[in-house]
């Protein structure tokens, strides 16, 4: 029998804040923190391996992605919430199933909302198609094929969004042996965002395991509200152009494919097989966008590579002089104290040509093609914090973290 509480605007209040006790036992939230430190500890071997040094600490994606979703979730849920879309237990448990098995997997690439909520849609059309009735009543019931839809398309805006602000300056240096034997720059960006989301699941059959949960009537219908962490993946490698120009251009390309997949999703509220159509567009276009944007940055000449003119910044290292002074990736140091540095060795012996205490005086061609100055004064054994990265051109010492 179906228990029904009707609560206050007080008790919601405050039912709300419990409930957010939901969202620190969803298997995502963990997998988000287990797979953040993988990541970083992995990329952290990476860089020793390349640099001699780590560039950025473990903890850098965890830190740099896990509160970047918070205030879109907060929009989602008053959409959500106030257009009156219900999701049933069942749909949340396979977008859960799927996003889960995709972290497991680490392939942050199939963590794109067109994969996880796609293929849940597909999964929950599949077996209502086959009549299963154990089946059905397990994932099926209740299933709003057109609101997955567009949960989907605004899961999408938001992976476009949060890959376009946060992923473009968040990714990360790699070395990659070129076809002369040289060594050429590559920049990686592998993330993961939690997206918090209030649902209105219907029925009360959360209250059978959490006695406190609220309920609220509608009719004869009775409604929870559940807060759950939604996560959003993205892997870039960039070889041919500025990292943050190219992790940008792909944000706006899924910001246009999501706005595709809402018009498909708001037609399925006449044409219910549109909102399968929807999943097919996202998880093909997605695909789409993946595939072209890897040929197009296979026929660009390496970005990063030695130049005769100077030497280029592959990274810089976070809370560093360099970041202080403002310089940045694929600028090209032209002069130290006058020198043209075109190795390591020279950048060294420029920087050392003053006194303690003097100015180490820069001059730095930037990625307009304008040239402008910077100075810092040095103090002993300082030219070895500046926290530059480079590509070497020496042939005996490939790369080295200045």
């Amino acid at each position: 029998m179906m228990r029904v509480v009707t609560c206050s605007v007080e008790d919601w209040l405050l039912e709300i804040v419990r409930a957010v006790g939901w969202f620190f036992v969803h298997p995502v939230f963990y997998l988000f923190i287990i797979s953040s430190f993988l990541v970083g500890y992995t990329r952290v071997l990476r860089e020793r391996q390349d640099f001699s040094a780590k560039i950025y600490d473990v903890w850098y994606e965890l830190r740099t992605s896990m509160f970047k979703g918070v205030g879109i979730g907060f929009i989602f849920s008053l959409i959500m919430i106030g257009i009156g879309f219900v999701l049933s237990k069942g749909s949340l448990a396979v977008i859960m199933l799927v996003t889960v098995l995709f972290a497991v997997l680490q392939q942050y690439r199939l963590l794109s909302s067109a994969y996880t909520i796609g293929v849940s849609l597909f999964v929950l059309a599949f077996f209502s198609d086959i009549k299963l009735p154990l089946m059905n009543s397990a994932i099926g019931d209740g299933t709003s094929y057109s609101a997955l839809a567009v949960l989907l398309a605004l899961l999408l805006f938001a992976e476009g969004t949060l890959i376009s602000k946060y992923g473009a300056y968040a990714s990360t240096p790699k070395l990659l042996k070129g076809k002369r034997g040289r060594s050429i720059g590559l920049h990686v960006c592998k993330r993961m965002w939690l997206v918090p989301v209030f649902f209105v699941v219907p029925g009360d059959s959360i209250t059978h395991l959490f006695a406190w949960w609220p309920v609220v009537t509608v009719g004869t219908k009775t409604f929870s509200l559940m807060l759950l962490p939604l996560g959003i993946g993205f892997s870039k490698t960039i070889k041919g152009m500025l990292p943050s120009e190219a992790i940008s251009f792909t944000g706006r390309r899924v910001r246009g494919l999501s706005i595709l997949v809402l018009l498909l999703a708001a037609g399925s509220f006449w044409l219910t097989g549109l909102a399968v159509a929807a999943a097919g567009i996202a998880i093909l276009g997605r695909m789409t966008i993946a595939i072209r944007e890897q040929l197009e940055d296979e026929k660009l000449p390496a970005f990063f590579t030695s130049k005769n003119i100077g030497l280029m910044i592959l990274d810089i290292i976070p809370d560093s002089p360099a970041e202080e002074i403002g310089l940045k990736t694929g600028e090209i140091i032209t002069k130290v104290n006058g020198v043209t540095p075109r190795t390591i060795g020279e950048f060294y012996q420029a920087l050392q040509r003053n006194s303690a205490g003097a100015y180490c005086k820069l001059e730095i061609l930037d990625t307009n093609g304008e040239l402008r100055l910077r100075n810092r004064a040095l103090f002993q054994g300082d030219h070895h914090k500046l926290g530059l990265v480079f590509v070497e051109q020496d042939f005996d010492r490939s790369t080295e973290a200045v």
